[in-house]
């Protein structure tokens, strides 16, 4: 393949952590698995201040939104210029902002998207970002929903739930590849195997269960105890706290989850969540 973006694309919490840690694993492979702390296959995250500081030439730590979303069109290019295609991961959806976009689809050579129950995901995006379950049920349906620059990094928009799911899949000439969180955990040779014929590398099972094996929930989980994760929200606070499906049941109220399915039936019913009747699958 030559140069462009090959997107990484979720809501938060879904899993896209996870998958650069199997990319990183897979890529590398090696034996033992690869540090947490030092992911290098997935060159890029966009909402990096350092990549949108290495494009400008200077700090932006002050600077506001709309100046950095600016340059937006700059940093992707820059991204989608290498010679060999790139993974960066986002957790923006395909819209725009103040009339121009935030994935610039001419710098674009691809895009997995994963997916996640959102009753299991609310869960852990709550936690992750210290609000109250029925606050994160309001924000994963609000169609402007964002998350705010912070130190740790630039402005995204995530839109509701459903909505960042079909922004991804309603764009001409792109068909992501949809990976769901729940068969990555429940039969993940399949899953992941899939992704290695997406990214159309040669079929190595060996090599494929290794990777898979070495960025195992267990695995990360140790290494984070062990020495921490970059990537945390906040100082004490597990990133990986458990990767289980189906454990909103034991969390959720009856009038919670029937809020969730009431805002995004449509998309749980097609992706496999729920069936046709309305009962929940997972």
């Amino acid at each position: 393949m030559g140069g462009g973006i090959i997107w990484l694309a979720s809501y938060p919490k879904s899993g896209n952590t996870w998958l650069r840690i199997f990319l990183e694993n897979l890529f590398r492979n090696t034996q033992s698995p690869a540090d947490i702390n030092d992911l290098s296959v997935v060159k890029f995250s966009d909402n990096s201040f350092s990549l949108y500081e290495t494009v400008s030439g200077k700090s932006l730590r002050n600077e506001n939104d709309s100046n950095i979303h600016k340059l937006r069109n700059q940093v992707q290019k820059y991204m989608g210029s290498h010679s060999e295609t790139v993974f960066a991961k986002t957790h923006n959806a395909v819209m725009n902002f103040e009339n121009s976009p935030l994935i610039w689809l001419e710098h674009l050579a691809g895009g997995v998207y994963v997916i996640r129950n959102p009753l299991d995901m609310l869960i852990s995006f709550s936690d992750h970002y210290n609000l109250t379950i029925d606050d994160t049920i309001e924000a994963i349906s609000s169609p402007y929903h964002r998350i705010n620059s912070t130190e740790k990094g630039i402005f995204q928009i995530l839109g509701g739930w459903s909505n960042h799911y079909y922004s991804w899949f309603s764009v001409e000439n792109l068909s992501p590849l949809c990976l769901r969180y729940e068969d990555m955990i429940q039969n993940p040779v399949k899953s992941f195997g899939k992704l290695t014929k997406f990214l159309g590398l040669p079929k190595d099972t060996p090599r494929l269960k290794r990777a898979i094996r070495n960025s195992s929930f267990q695995v990360v989980s140790q290494q984070e105890t062990r020495s921490g994760f970059a990537e945390q929200s906040r100082a004490g606070h597990k990133f990986f706290r458990q990767g289980k499906v189906g454990s909103y049941r034991r969390v959720l109220s009856g009038d919670q989850i029937a809020k969730v399915i009431d805002n995004h039936g449509e998309l749980m019913v097609e992706i496999g969540y729920l069936d046709k009747n309305g009962k929940l699958k997972v």
